[in-house]
């Protein structure tokens, strides 16, 4: 190659050269900018994504502060710790008084959405408007990046409302011979021997009224603390009675009149029959009284409320009949009452039933599960 071409060769070079340098130098900042926007949006996002999170959780707190105390208050105050333990871009949500609504939340079928109204005097719902905006208590969200001077902050804002839902609710009782003893008797000893309740009057036997200080007169009492919670509720929950023993019975189909509960009851406890413990009898008319075509209300939730003081000894076996309630929709809680109560296999029922599980081993006992029971009833996000 001759020495004109070489250095003809190295000019063009050095002369692309020189052309890059101001290129780069130009487009850097445009880069730059492209970039620091891109990482703003995708943190404008996640803040978003942290903001909704923190309000669900905040909601669903107060939510259910309301169901169990019907304070405002109280309320605001769960919601607010929940907040605490939420951050939106690196810092707790705070929220103020004037981002909560209390009102009230009602659908009337399947198909509807429920509608929330501010205010109202059975009060039912919450909505919080979740803020981290300029006039907020946490103030607006920080962009990573300065976008020179134009856009230096953001403020995304989230509401959600949490509403109690509505119930359809089948208690599922054992009366069974053993709900005749006391607390800490051996039923199965002292039946497999033809005695009758330790606890009873002298010359006591089935088909009596039920003894004082037996099983099922501690149940009896429980129901009415129960029965008593929910009537403090706002809501309007539907309550239906099925009780078993060899067999089981509807005894009140779903009805807002809890005084028919009780008096179902009291006819057992006048008169106090024998049998065995048909577990999946009760369950599956249960299921059957909160599907009912004429009572049960297809939009509200379905649970049962499965209580045994022994174990299952005839008939199928109750975990099929957990899992198709289950199935259906309806969630199965479940409470062993009592020490002969077989706790293991109730506690299987609940999980396949998709509930939970309660004991007591006393009257006292019983009656803190039914409490609990009502306390642990569901609140929904509806928005």
């Amino acid at each position: 190659m001759r020495i004109s071409q070489v250095l003809y060769s190295n000019r063009k070079v050095g002369a692309r050269r020189a052309a890059v340098v101001p290129m780069v130098a130009i487009m850097l900042p445009v880069l730059l900018v492209l970039a620091s926007f891109v990482i703003n949006l995708s943190y404008m996002e996640l803040s978003r994504t942290e903001l909704r999170i923190a309000s669900d959780s905040a909601t669903r707190a107060a939510g259910h502060k309301l169901a169990l105390t019907g304070d405002q208050a109280v309320a605001r105050q769960a919601a607010r710790e929940a907040g605490n333990r939420n951050l939106v871009a690196g810092e707790p949500l705070l929220l103020d008084d004037k981002d909560f609504e209390f009102g009230v939340s009602v659908r009337l079928s399947e198909g509807d959405r429920y509608a929330f109204t501010p205010g109202g005097t059975a009060i039912n719902a919450v909505r919080l408007n979740a803020r981290r905006t300029s006039d907020s208590a946490s103030g607006a969200v920080e962009m990573v990046f300065p976008t020179f001077g134009a856009v230096d902050s953001f403020g995304p804002s989230q509401l959600a409302i949490a509403s109690q839902v509505e119930l359809d609710i089948a208690l599922v009782l054992d009366r069974s011979g053993s709900m005749a003893y006391g607390d800490n008797e051996d039923s199965v000893a002292r039946a497999t021997a033809g005695l009758g309740p330790a606890i009873a009057p002298p010359g006591w036997w089935f088909g009596d009224p039920a003894p004082p200080k037996s099983r099922w007169i501690g149940l009896a009492n429980a129901v009415q603390v129960f029965l008593d919670i929910l009537n403090k509720s706002p809501q309007d929950e539907h309550v239906s009675l099925v009780t078993y023993n060899s067999k089981a019975k509807t005894d009140q189909n779903l009805t807002t009149d809890y005084s028919l509960i009780l008096k179902a009851l009291d006819v057992y406890t006048k008169k106090m029959e024998a049998g065995a413990t048909n577990i999946h009898s009760g369950i599956q008319k249960g299921l059957r009284s909160t599907l009912h075509p004429t009572y049960a209300r297809k939009w509200a939730a379905k649970v049962l409320i499965v209580l045994t003081d022994g174990k299952h000894n005839t008939g199928k076996k109750p975990e099929s009949a957990a899992a198709k309630a289950f199935k259906d929709g309806i969630v199965v809680y479940t409470i062993t009452f009592s020490n002969d109560a077989e706790q293991k296999q109730m506690i299987r029922l609940s999980k396949k039933g998709g509930g939970k599980h309660f004991h007591a081993a006393s009257q006292a006992d019983l009656q803190r599960a039914f409490e609990d029971i009502a306390s642990s009833l569901p609140t929904l996000l509806t928005q």
